[in-house]
């Protein structure tokens, strides 16, 4: 039987934090980060005499496989004969993908289910996180939302040496499954958010963070964060990745004024925590607030909490995404 259309579904990534910025350190940037089921990104493959791309981020998606298809460009003009990108015999439709500068990896998950999908529908080798970090041109800085695309849960990027395609992992793991994370967001915010040449001009900039800041940033992962997980002891997870995401933020203090993107921000993040929610925080440049509850009813009267108390705001209840991106398969006889 021949395959007649692949779909993937992935999840996205909530981004702690970083363990440094800047120069005066060997290893940049690290951090902490997990995968969530919801929102997802869901990629349609079908066989076609020629590329086509259809749905939201259509064009954000096409350019994702032209970058796949140059950097694979050899491979793929012995074994399907082809000579460019539009001969590529795939049609990909995009059917949901999670909001844009909110702080999910979208674009990342975009453009790894792109390829991953198409490469499926092809039936070419599968690719580990640096295959595709080298053939998409991603995990310049943060490494989680590529290593948790492939294996899903909680993450631990080591950081990046200037000569390795991706940072390596240094530790993965479950989530625990009665741990239910609200998300919530202004919802006019998201396209304020930091991004593209923009933020590599914010990177520059900011003040650099010494080994000693770094090195006390891996410790309480070490000593605080993983010892939580681990023995699912909620009230240290929580403050220490509280206190995690606060100290990453006060980086970035010369461009948000604060260890938030701003006063909006702060406030969602102060109102979670006055509900009693400990592990609360901003994700990568915001402005999406993540707060993991110890269980379903806890995130429920949260939710409800914030839809009286706040206007504008976006409100959503999700689990971790143990698993990564996953394929379905259609055969035709």
């Amino acid at each position: 039987m021949a395959t007649d259309h692949v779909t993937i579904s992935t999840p996205a990534r909530l981004h702690f934090g970083l363990f440094s910025v800047g120069d005066l350190v060997e290893r940049k940037f690290g951090g902490i980060g997990l995968m969530i089921n919801q929102p997802r990104t869901i990629i349609t493959a079908r066989k076609s005499k020629q590329l086509s791309v259809s749905g939201p981020e259509a064009d954000a998606c096409r350019d994702a496989i032209s970058v796949w298809f140059d950097n694979l460009a050899l491979q793929l003009k012995k074994e399907l004969s082809i000579e460019s990108v539009d001969d590529l015999p795939v049609s990909l439709e995009v059917k949901t993908v999670a909001p844009r500068h909110c702080g999910f990896g979208s674009g990342t998950q975009l453009a790894l289910s792109a390829a991953a999908v198409a490469g499926k529908l092809l039936q070419l080798p599968s690719q580990s996180p640096e295959d595709f970090a080298s053939t998409l041109n991603r995990g310049k800085r943060s490494a989680i939302g590529t290593h948790g695309f492939c294996r899903g849960g909680f993450l631990v990027d080591r950081g990046k040496l200037e000569n390795e395609i991706l940072a390596p992992l240094d530790f993965q793991a479950e989530f625990p499954e009665p741990w239910t994370i609200v998300l919530v967001r202004q919802k006019a915010d998201c396209l304020a958010s930091v991004s593209g040449q923009q933020e590599i001009e914010a990177f520059r900039n900011l003040p650099p963070t010494t080994q000693q800041q770094r090195g006390e940033m891996v410790e309480l992962v070490k000593n605080q964060i993983i010892p939580g997980l681990a023995q699912r002891d909620y009230n240290q997870f929580g403050e220490s990745v509280f206190e995690f995401g606060r100290r990453s933020g006060m980086m970035f203090d010369s461009i948000q004024g604060g260890p938030y993107q701003n006063k909006a921000v702060a406030g969602l993040v102060a109102r979670c925590r006055s509900f009693g929610v400990k592990a609360v925080g901003q994700s990568s440049w915001g402005p999406c607030v993540f707060a993991v509850t110890e269980n379903e009813e806890t995130a429920a009267r949260l939710s409800e909490h914030l839809d009286q108390h706040c206007d504008g705001v976006a409100i959503e209840i999700t689990k971790a995404d143990n698993h990564g991106a996953k394929f379905i398969e259609t055969d035709s006889v």
